[in-house]
């Protein structure tokens, strides 16, 4: 996991992520070349919910010709990962949330803050039900 500490991962990208767990949008494993925020997939189209910006993720060909020579085994191992990861990042997200929410010095920038919370542990327990 890539942790970038020159660019923060601002509240407006946090709430969306949020909004878009909440909504049923899987949060995958890479991250936003431009943001480095979790890309998110919805109706078949992969994109970084803090700018905006449409991605396509490309396999290497060593990567592709090996997955297309064996045939597919099963999935509960890599859905595991997946579940763990989402689950660490969402965590990772309430933690950072908390963080801002202790630091800040407005009441309504400690009351988005406390939304974008709200919807982050919702969609923790939808992940762990």
């Amino acid at each position: 996991m890539e942790i970038v500490s020159d660019k923060k991962i601002s509240e407006k990208g946090i709430a969306s992520a949020a909004e878009l767990l909440y909504k049923g949008a899987k949060m995958l494993a890479h991250s936003c070349p431009e943001c480095k925020m979790p890309l998110f997939e919805k109706d078949g189209k992969i994109f970084c919910p803090s700018c905006g910006r449409e991605v396509v993720i490309e396999e290497d060909s060593a990567a592709k010709a090996e997955s297309e020579e064996k045939p597919p085994e099963s999935t509960k191992p890599a859905v595991k990962a997946d579940y763990d990861e989402a689950v660490e990042k969402i965590e990772m997200a309430i933690s950072k949330v908390c963080d801002m929410m202790v630091e800040s010095r407005s009441v309504e920038e400690v009351r988005v803050l406390s939304d974008s919370l709200e919807k982050l542990v919702d969609a923790l327990k939808k992940l762990r039900e």
